[in-house]
């Protein structure tokens, strides 16, 4: 205006006639020192709101993580475009109305319902926005050029069974109060505040809202003729910045011109295009009715609530019902019976006849013992024929098996014996187990079945009819209430899992599968019942060969396997090994049990070009995997978990059990056949993770996985992590609420924390504790005591004494403060024989130390399973041996792992 003034004045040949302003910006910015006062006076303004904004926005989450196209880059370039829209003018007179009933303005609720949007597309209950305000709060300021606008930080908490109105009353109250404390400088703010600074996104917020209510200025100069010319090129501040404009129809009504600026490192044009969709259906959701819970507000359309829903769930497929896992297994035996069916570690060799001839026959003993439908049998067996023997006797019967790791903790393994309350307990006099869980164990090997028939099972013989509801085994998975939890799986659910397995990668009689994975693992059913189902071969793999790449490799290489399992973990591992190019007979690779990494997987795929990847996943409780993906050329990052297999449907949801829209983080649920029965003993428990399925109608059950995905796109699953403590650490699920009662029930323990740290050692289990009052906390002994009642993969890597925890400004446990684990060596003590100095530079070269002395433990020093695979693979080559991975584990010390080696050396290495 001043510009104006002047060109009219001297357009007219005189000078302007300005009015004297009554303040100048040095007067403001004297007077807003004055009155704000010194940060160190307490009493001052400035400290009050300081000290509001510490309040308000303690523990504020880092950023807003909402769905994006593309990962967010590490230095922001800060490249946008924006997205038009409109705000009808029906909507437009409906927020107005509803401000006028609830005493807010449209600005509050516009960001009511923004904030409603942005947190279920973030899946968080957290949100905070910002916004500008002009900070011209005096009227000497109106005339004077300057910068008084200021930002401000609008915080709010959601619940997503709450009203909308409820929501609203408490944003006009955070609204309020933030336009109350607005003299404070952001930049102060973020000073005083300290929130991690990144280059990648704005600190404190990342999305912004601007109400703009200026009207466009008009001037009247004579012949002069003025326009306004938009600027082309748009610089994306922040995320999302929504701004609207009141703007007047040519009839006389209003509507809101609604902009959306967003970052194109981040957006594509048409999902922001969906974004602001999706807002509008919110807000219009919200004024229509207030009372709606804002976790009920309408978020998808139909179109894409029936892809999430229905499409994606197209999984009927005809499977024989009336099957089971014996049924299943006679009808191969009857059709090729002088074919290879097994091959035991030790060279043992048996046909499909000779294997079934001794399946029937313990059968019958064990049926002679009680043993039938809805009875469980433990077997406390290390991997060997004698084992699979004994699981297909206990099925032959009608029984269903429950495995039992004799190495596991006697406590553990009591508690696991105790729940299933076996009929029997199986082993083999080669493992040396005699008593479990406190009750005598009836070694198969040694049992009189030469009375026995060995001709096929008649149903009549049983102590009643097998039906494929009942049982097929029990396996028991990490409890978050301190206690392993038994998972029921029916003959129906395993049965649809192998059937669609078969039907998708077709084994035939010129397969061979490796049996490696410890059958406490649920992915070890589908190796020790595929196989036998099809007239391919199995070859067991010796205990704890699974652990060791070059015996697997060898394995894989002697016997032609085309068929394996790797935790993906392991597989990195085996690939790091070297050894995987003498593995040319492999055809499929089945990876699962953790995320599979795009590296892991692509490296495979270059070294055996003719094998195809597959990542599978699910849990237990759902018949060992309800979902599939085929590794392809684009997976370099991340590998998608994928699509439901038959008969199984898979739903993405949120916390009031609603579907999410695609690329929205949510939990995972489960539902269809291969769903486990429940947990042994624990219907409470069974109740909590099997809800009712509120999309079948017909009374069926969801199971809830607590894992956290997303959908694709293509309508496959990105898997993101886990919603609880829960964890998969080497591909083996562990509550880590089960750890840190472990740790808290030891005398010397106050308090515990366990967290799962990415080192360069790869995943480590950390244990924090804060010792009991006047009590000294021996780590090692503590280790130990732990050792004694979990197993060892559970045991933390490394325990670290912590005077307290530490909290937030809620008094709450601040996770993101815990220290980062230190492995500590022993006092130095040098190595002496050449074993020991071998040893010692092995552990240096793999652990990354500086020095390793003769007492230094492999464990403590931050070594764990899969580490361990190298070491002995390393030391075996120095040494011309061949080193078993336990023997790690039993000796874990540099000298005592060299006085077992001592007799080894020379022995010779195993073949490359």
């Amino acid at each position: 205006r001043d510009v104006m003034v002047a060109y009219a004045a001297r357009s007219r040949g005189e000078a302007p006639a300005w009015a004297p302003l009554p303040v100048q910006y040095a007067d403001y910015t004297l007077w807003q020192r004055e009155v704000l006062g010194d940060e160190t006076d307490p009493q001052s303004l400035i400290s009050r709101q300081l000290d509001y904004w510490r309040d308000q926005l303690a523990d504020l989450p880092d950023s807003l993580e909402l769905p994006t196209d593309r990962p967010r880059p590490p230095v922001a370039s800060y490249r946008g475009a924006d997205h038009l829209f409109e705000i009808g003018a029906d909507l437009q007179s409906g927020i107005d109305a509803l401000g006028r009933r609830t005493g807010t303005s449209g600005f509050m609720v516009v960001h009511a319902a923004l904030a409603v949007t942005l947190a279920r597309l973030a899946a968080t209950d957290d949100v905070a926005v910002g916004t500008v305000i002009a900070g011209r709060g005096e009227a000497e300021l109106d005339e004077l050029v300057g910068m008084f606008v200021n930002t401000l930080v609008l915080r709010a908490r959601i619940d997503s069974g709450e009203s909308f109105a409820d929501l609203l009353a408490r944003v006009r109250e955070t609204d309020l109060g933030a336009f109350g404390h607005a003299d404070v400088p952001f930049e102060r703010l973020v000073e005083v505040l300290n929130p991690v600074r990144s280059q990648a996104h704005s600190p404190l917020f990342q999305v912004s809202l601007v109400f703009q209510n200026l009207a466009t200025p008009e001037f009247e100069l004579g012949d002069l003729s003025l326009s306004g010319v938009e600027i082309d090129t748009v610089a994306a501040k922040f995320d999302l910045q929504l701004t609207l404009v009141d703007t007047v129809d040519p009839d006389g009504g209003s509507h809101y011109a609604a902009d959306i600026v967003y970052a194109t490192d981040l957006f594509d044009g048409e999902s922001v295009s969906r974004f602001a969709e999706r807002f509008v259906r919110v807000l219009a959701g919200a004024v229509a009715d207030p009372s709606v819970a804002v976790g009920d507000l309408p978020l998808l359309e139909a179109v894409e609530r029936s892809f999430v829903v229905e499409a994606v769930n197209a999984t009927a497929h005809p499977v024989d019902t009336a099957a089971s896992l014996v049924s299943l297994f006679e009808a191969q035996v009857a059709r090729t019976p002088d074919a290879v069916a097994v091959v035991g570690a030790g060279g043992e060799v048996l046909t499909y006849a000779q294997f079934a001839s001794r399946v029937r026959r313990v059968a019958r003993y064990l049926m002679s013992q009680g043993v039938g439908p809805e009875s469980l049998v433990a077997l406390a067996m290390r991997r060997s024929v004698e084992m699979l023997v004994g699981i297909y006797a206990v099925l032959e019967a009608g029984g269903a098996y429950v495995p039992v790791d004799p190495d596991l903790p006697a406590e553990r393994i009591a508690h696991v014996v105790d729940t299933a309350d076996p009929v029997v307990v199986l082993s083999a006099s080669r493992d040396g187990v005699t008593v479990v869980g406190g009750r005598s164990v009836l070694c198969i090997d040694e049992v009189e079945v030469s009375g026995f028939s060995d001709a096929p099972v008649a149903e009549s013989e049983r102590v009643a009819v097998l039906r494929p509801q009942h049982p097929a085994y029990v396996i028991f998975t990490s409890g978050s209430t301190g206690r392993p939890k038994g998972v029921a799986v029916s003959h129906t659910a395993i049965v649809n899992r192998l059937v669609w397995m078969q039907g998708r990668y077709g084994l035939d009689g010129s397969d061979v599968v490796l049996q490696k994975t410890p059958v406490t693992f649920d992915v070890s059913v589908w190796e020790l019942f595929w196989p036998l189902q099809v007239g391919a071969r199995l070859v067991i793999a010796v205990p704890d060969g699974h652990r060791d790449p070059r015996y697997l490799a060898e394995v894989i290489g002697r016997e032609s396997v085309t068929t394996v399992h790797f935790v993906p973990s392991m597989l990195a591992a085996f690939l790091g090994a070297g050894v995987a190019s003498g593995c040319g007979s492999l055809r499929r690779v089945f990876a699962s049990g953790e995320a599979l990494p795009g590296a892991v997987a692509q490296r495979l795929r270059g070294e055996l070009p003719r094998v195809g990847v597959h990542n599978l996943y699910g849990p237990t409780e759902a018949a060992v995997d309800v979902t599939f993906h085929e590794v392809v050329d684009a997976d370099v990052v991340a590998v998608p978990i994928g699509a439901p297999v038959w008969n199984s449907r898979v739903y993405v949801l949120d916390g009031r059990l609603r579907p999410v829209p695609v690329g929205v983080a949510g939990e995972l649920y489960l539902a269809g056949v291969q769903l486990a029965r429940g947990y042994v003993g624990r219907s409470d428990l069974t109740a909590e993770r099997f809800v009712a399925d509120p999309f079948a109608g017909d009374g069926s059950r969801l199971y809830r996985t607590g894992d956290l995905v997303r959908w694709t796109a293509g309508g496959e699953l990105d898997y993101l992590g886990r919603t609880d403590f829960q964890v998969k650490v080497r591909g083996l699920r562990i509550e880590l609420g089960e750890i840190e009662a472990a740790l808290s029930v030891q005398p010397q323990v106050a308090q515990a924390v366990v967290l799962v740290r990415e080192t360069e050692l790869g995943q480590q289990l950390v244990g924090y504790v804060v010792p009991a009052a006047g009590v000294q906390v021996d780590v090692r002994q503590l280790s130990a005591a732990v050792g004694e009642v979990l197993p060892g993969y559970m045991v933390p890597d490394a325990v670290m004494v912590l005077a307290a925890l530490p909290t937030n400004a809620s008094g709450k446990l601040d996770r993101r403060a815990l220290p980062e684990p230190v492995f500590e060596a022993a006092v130095f003590r040098a190595p002496v024989t050449p074993v020991e100095q071998i040893v010692a530079s092995v552990f240096t070269e793999v652990l990354g130390v500086e020095r390793v002395g003769a007492d230094d433990d492999f464990f403590a020093l931050g070594g764990n399973s899969l580490i361990a695979t190298q070491v002995v693979a390393r030391i075996g080559a120095a040494l011309e041996a061949s080193v078993p991975v336990r023997t790690v584990f039993e000796a874990s010390t540099v000298a005592g792992l060299a006085a077992r080696l001592e007799s080894h050396a020379g022995s010779g290495a195993r073949a490359a």
